[in-house]
């Protein structure tokens, strides 16, 4: 039988478990509303990464190319070699997204945009036979080749060689004060840009007799990596900011090449 006091309020344990109770649903409310949250995100950066690329499609449907940089589709001008067809800006109701030129998800964390690399196999447009040293007077030897405008790669492979020099069009790419009988072969790699049509390299040695080199032009001997400009990615690193994780710390990454696009 309840004696008066007991009668007048709640019990302490009464109220303890009360408290209990409380905290129990508040934390699972936290928790719903929590990951509700975090899904809203996750929704809303896959239509924001959609409409980036509606913009990014349009671009290269009028000017032949995908940017370099995502923030292009937000640009009054057209970016450097864009500019046939351009009609910027893209992306003009997205523009409140761009801070410093870089738009950001809903995390606050920069998308990350990226034109993919590919592997280019070597392309020769011009393999000298051996240019050798013989007796006489030094010589020179000319050779015409047809190629595309646009950069290339000289390389030389010098077997004793130590006086000469390579030109291009006119240009001295290689000097004679740069030519070594050792190591055997010396190779030397030296950038260079071909002119539409007709191309003249020019080779001069001043040696010892029977000593030789070869000229190549073209693309390196090992594989160029060179962007593809056929696809692009769209990352949001999602809610730790990080690459990889699980769950809501998970990658959402958009591959225009594959399907379905997200990954």
């Amino acid at each position: 039988m309840r004696t008066k006091t007991e009668k007048k309020g709640i019990s302490v344990v009464e109220l303890l478990v009360f408290i209990v109770i409380l905290m129990i649903i508040a934390g699972i409310s936290f928790k719903l509303v929590y990951s509700v949250n975090q899904k809203a995100k996750i929704v809303k950066a896959k239509a924001e990464i959609t409409q980036f690329v509606i913009a990014l499609e349009n671009m290269k449907d009028d000017t032949g190319y995908y940017p370099v940089r995502l923030g292009a589709i937000f640009d009054e001008n057209p970016p450097a070699g864009m500019e046939k067809n351009w009609h910027g800006p893209y992306a003009t109701k997205m523009r409140d997204m761009v801070n410093s030129d870089t738009p950001l998800d809903p995390w606050g964390n920069p998308y990350f945009y990226e034109i993919p690399a590919t592997d280019v196999p070597p392309v020769t447009y011009i393999q000298t036979p051996e240019i050798g040293r013989f007796t006489g007077p030094p010589r020179t030897y000319t050779y015409n080749f047809t190629a595309p405008s646009g950069p290339a790669y000289l390389v030389l492979t010098n077997y004793g060689i130590t006086s000469g020099e390579i030109r291009l069009n006119g240009a001295v790419i290689i000097e004679q004060s740069e030519f070594r009988n050792s190591p055997r072969p010396q190779i030397i790699t030296r950038p260079v840009t071909l002119l539409a049509g007709t191309n003249t390299l020019s080779c001069w040695l001043a040696s010892t007799p029977h000593d030789y080199y070869l000229v190549s032009v073209g693309n390196p001997a090992t594989k160029k990596f060179l962007p593809t400009f056929d696809y692009f990615i769209i990352t949001s690193y999602g809610r730790d900011k990080k690459s990889g994780g699980k769950g809501f710390d998970r990658d959402i990454i958009y591959n225009s090449k594959t399907y379905p696009n997200f990954q």
